[in-house]
């Protein structure tokens, strides 16, 4: 399963969002969610934070092998070393190499923003809102994406 991440800050509310999005090895939706972290203005402690509820939300269904891609090139460095991180995200990164540990397979890489547009744009989405998760369906906010993604598999 492959798990796109991400998360953006709302100065004006002093929130910072986040998208996941997860599929399978044909690209499709299996599950997706997106939510909001109160008081965080940090974006490498928000995408931490981020990739932790999507290895929270992978682990909730069950899954074995995932790769987790994320668009936040410093954390993704963080979580590989072996040291411990004693950075702001430190306690973060500590509790994402330990979730990492409960699967069968999981491997972190780096991905650019045109490469993880859905996640984004959930995570853009999420300013005043709630949280929401998806099962098995796209939400409409990424359907588009999502579309012209397979397009071009």
């Amino acid at each position: 399963m492959l798990i796109n991440v991400d998360a953006t800050i709302f100065p004006q509310s002093t929130r910072a969002g986040f998208g996941v999005v997860i599929r399978d090895h044909r690209g499709m939706v299996q599950a997706a969610s997106r939510g909001y972290f109160a008081r965080i203005q940090n974006p490498e402690v928000a995408e931490a934070m981020a990739l932790h509820q999507a290895l929270f939300l992978a682990g909730e269904r069950v899954m074995q092998r995932i790769m987790v891609a994320a668009g936040c090139l410093s954390l993704i460095n963080k979580i590989k070393e072996p040291n411990l991180d004693r950075s702001p995200t430190g306690a973060i990164v500590h509790d994402i190499k330990n979730w990492a540990t409960k699967f069968r397979s999981c491997n972190f890489i780096h991905v650019y923003r045109s490469c993880n547009l859905a996640a984004h744009t959930l995570a853009r989405s999420v300013e005043y809102d709630v949280r929401s998760c998806w099962f098995n369906e796209t939400p409409n906010v990424i359907r588009t994406i999502i579309c012209n993604e397979q397009a071009y598999v």
